[in-house]
Parts: C-alpha cells; sequence; structure tokens
C-alpha cells in the first residue's frame, strides 16, 4: 500500500485519531517527531518526492542536498504536530480556542460573516492547522460553506465527518456543490475552498503561475466570484513559536474582466496565487502539500 493512501485512508484516520485521543502532548510531541523523521527518509515515498520538489520550486531551487532534506523533516513535524492538535482538542472547545488568535485582518470579516452583511468568497491555502483554525472560527460564531476535494475517499469522508460542526457545511466539489455555493453566497453567507492542491489531470486548460510557474490549479473559484461580482479574500495561518495558531486574512482581491475567457480565468487566479504565494513564503516548513503541484520537478529533485 502507497503511504499516501494509507495516511489518508480509513487505516491511517483511525490511527491517528486513535492515539492523538489517548496520548498528552508531552508524549505525543516526540512521538509525532519521530514518525515524521522515520517518513521523510523513505526517498521513494509519493508524498517525501512531492514536498521536495514543491519547497524547491519555493526555494527557487536554491534548496538542494541535506537543505532540502532538512525543509522536508521540518515539514513532515509540522503536519504531524497539527494532525494531532486538532484530533486531541476534537470535542474540546475551549481547548481549541486557546490554541488560536485572531488577528485584526480578519475581525472585520468574521463580524460580517457573523451578521452576514454580505456573501463573503474565501480560498485557502494548505498552510498550517488550517482544520484547527476553521474549527476556532465557527466556535467563534462564523458560518462557512467550504467546497472540498472532489470524489473523496472513505478516510477523507471520515476526515470531513470530524470536521463538521453546526454552522459548518462541508460539500465536495461538484456541479452540484456549485450550484450550492451559489445560493449561499446568494444568502450574504461565506463561501471557502482550497486552491493549492494540483488537478489531477497536469494538462488541464488552465495552468495559473505559481511561484513564476504554470500550474494545473483549480480555477473554479474565479468563475464563481465573476458570476457573483464578488472579490476574493484569502484566508490562512501560520503556527507561532509558541505553538498557538494565528488566522490572518488579506485584503479583498478584486476580479478584473477580459473579453477573452481564458485570459480572464488565468489572470484572475494569478492574482490570488500571488497574494498566497505571500503568505506560503513567510513560513514554507509550514505549507503541507504533499502533491507535486510542479511535476516536472520531480527529475530535478531526484538528482539534487
Amino acid at each position: 500500500m502507497k503511504l499516501q493512501n494509507l495516511i489518508n485512508g480509513k487505516i491511517g484516520v483511525g490511527i491517528g485519531l486513535l492515539l492523538s485521543r489517548l496520548m498528552p502532548p508531552l508524549l505525543a510531541y516526540p512521538l509525532t517527531n519521530r514518525i515524521a523523521d522515520l517518513v521523510s527518509l523513505q526517498k521513494k515515498s509519493g508524498i517525501v518526492n512531492a514536498i521536495r520538489a514543491n519547497q524547491y520550486i519555493l526555494s527557487g531551487g536554491s534548496l538542494t542536498g541535506l537543505e532540502l532534506e532538512k525543509r522536508t523533516q521540518s515539514t513532515l513535524r509540522n503536519t504531524g504536530r497539527n494532525i494531532y492538535d486538532f484530533y486531541h482538542n476534537l470535542k474540546d472547545h475551549q481547548k481549541v480556542m486557546d490554541l488560536v488568535d485572531f488577528d485584526p485582518s480578519f475581525m472585520d470579516w468574521l463580524e460580517c460573516n457573523r451578521q452576514k452583511k454580505q456573501p463573503l468568497l474565501f480560498v485557502a491555502p494548505h498552510l498550517s492547522n488550517f482544520d484547527l483554525m476553521m474549527r476556532a472560527i465557527i466556535l467563534k460564531g462564523g458560518q462557512f460553506h467550504v467546497l472540498s476535494y472532489p470524489q473523496p475517499n472513505e478516510g477523507y469522508l471520515w476526515q470531513n465527518q470530524l470536521r463538521e460542526l453546526p454552522g459548518l457545511k462541508i460539500t465536495p466539489m461538484s456541479i452540484q456543490a456549485l450550484r450550492q455555493a451559489s445560493e449561499t453566497l446568494r444568502a450574504n453567507g461565506a463561501v471557502i475552498t482550497g486552491v493549492d492542491r494540483p488537478l489531477p489531470n497536469p494538462e488541464a486548460k488552465y495552468r495559473p503561475r505559481f511561484f513564476g510557474r504554470p500550474a494545473s490549479l483549480p480555477v473554479f473559484h474565479i468563475r464563481l466570484a465573476l458570476k457573483h461580482d464578488l472579490p476574493i479574500i484569502v484566508l490562512t495561518g501560520f503556527r507561532k513559536p509558541d505553538g498557538r495558531s494565528l488566522i490572518v486574512a488579506s485584503d479583498p482581491i478584486p476580479m478584473q474582466r477580459y473579453p477573452d475567457l481564458q485570459e480572464e480565468t488565468i489572470r484572475n487566479a494569478e492574482s490570488v496565487l500571488a497574494v498566497i504565494t505571500t503568505f506560503i513564503c513567510q513560513a514554507p516548513e509550514q505549507w503541507a502539500m504533499f502533491y507535486p503541484v510542479w511535476p516536472e520537478a520531480l527529475a530535478a529533485v531526484a538528482a539534487a
């Protein structure tokens, strides 16, 4: 069984959930670090190679050899801790709130969301402990419709069930889900989706530039924003040195109109990705992207 399938399947989710609930942080943090270190040594693993390729591009090709190995190890360690913190505190709502801070850049949007003053369209990179931060947002009174990855396996479906709370609606991406998202926006609700996981088709029609290179990334959020004449807001966060997570938001990114549909889609997608790039660069080791965004970089890091 591939490591990726094991981790994201029901077995991996079940083991992670069980261990996280049983173990205190004093024991769990060293254990997650040890597991991450062992995984980072699996040079033939798809996860390890994807992280290496992605981090290589993030660094502009400056990370090679031992530096790239250390960055991969740090990324896996961060992810292990994120998973533990989320699962361990799943039912302890007060502890979730104790672990999360809200930057002023997001508080106005949260208040707007709570009072449903206007429709809000957010996008998010896989940065830091987003599951924990989204849980804190909902516990603080936010209401979100999440468009998740399409056609999830049993492990992902289970994870989505664990994430759900009153006020948080999660629907895997589909034509029907997009219609529901439009209904949410018409009711002055908030929609959020991830935009940095690559599509399975590397020859997708739309390939916006991300970190200076074309990438097969989702663009449906651009069409949704243009349809409803909305700006897009990047919602993300970082784990601070004290272990707490900080939720931050970008300024609204206005959508621009162009006569050509492809140019309109790609240019607007690139304006959003440019903002996401600035956030990822602030904490590249916290970017938990385990799929190769730029598959052509896999060969480069194999020789690095």
